[in-house]
């Protein structure tokens, strides 16, 4: 029985990170469509229009949203940066 047991833990412990990592990264197309956003916001929403020198408080939110694109958290930033570019006038690009 023990040495079932020890199996067992042995699976969980290498399941379990792998299917959080398979939850976070989110599938190509969000990938892509969350990179494409992102995109979008830096060159639009993200920054001065009166140049990199100008006293502008930064958005954290967005740079959060930025940041978990990058790492592969599309489901944490895909709906962050829709809004932002929602709210600054811009029309969503396709999906998928």
């Amino acid at each position: 029985m023990s040495k079932a047991l020890s199996l067992l833990i042995a699976a969980a412990a290498v399941a379990l990170p792998l299917a959080a990592n398979g939850q976070q990264s989110g599938n190509a197309a969000d990938r892509q469509y969350c990179e494409r956003l992102s995109e979008l916001y830096v060159r639009y929403v993200g920054r001065s229009e009166a140049g990199p020198h100008a006293p502008v408080k930064p958005d954290v939110n967005g740079g959060v949203a930025l940041a978990k694109c990058k790492e592969g958290d599309t489901a944490a930033a895909i709906p962050i940066l829709e809004r932002k570019l929602v709210n600054g006038g811009f029309t969503l690009p396709p999906r998928g």
